[in-house]
């Protein structure tokens, strides 16, 4: 797992590389809240949402091995994720949000690969 960093015009962006596994569930997380902020009518989440999930679904396009039942590279395939910083950090809030009420430790391991990273930025 590695990240990377790059600006665009003040525009700070961040490559986070993680397995498949991980990001699977940051997918997860970040569908639930899109879910639920639309109805509340929080559009700025539905957006960056949107935008994570659109992330994480072009660096899965890029690998060419097999892949699983419903498409996903192998789970310990590292993904190489880039989005801008400010999404970083609210996907940290979103799998905050949803931490709770998870059983399994696999949305704290993918926060601390995040969280890691960008303090390593």
């Amino acid at each position: 797992m590695g990240a990377g960093f790059c600006q665009d015009a003040g525009v700070q962006y961040l490559t986070i590389e993680m397995p498949v596994r991980l990001w699977q569930r940051v997918d997860g997380c970040v569908d639930n809240s899109m879910a639920v902020d639309v109805v509340d009518g929080i559009m700025e989440s539905v957006s960056a949402g949107s935008c994570v999930r659109d992330a994480g679904w072009r660096a899965s396009a890029a690998y060419s091995g097999d892949r699983d039942q419903f498409g996903w590279p192998p789970s310990e395939h590292l993904l190489p994720i880039t989005l801008r910083r400010s999404h970083w950090d609210w996907t940290l809030s979103q799998l905050e949000r949803w931490e709770p009420y998870e059983t399994d430790g696999v949305v704290a391991d993918a926060r601390a690969v995040i969280g890691e990273a960008i303090r390593a930025a």
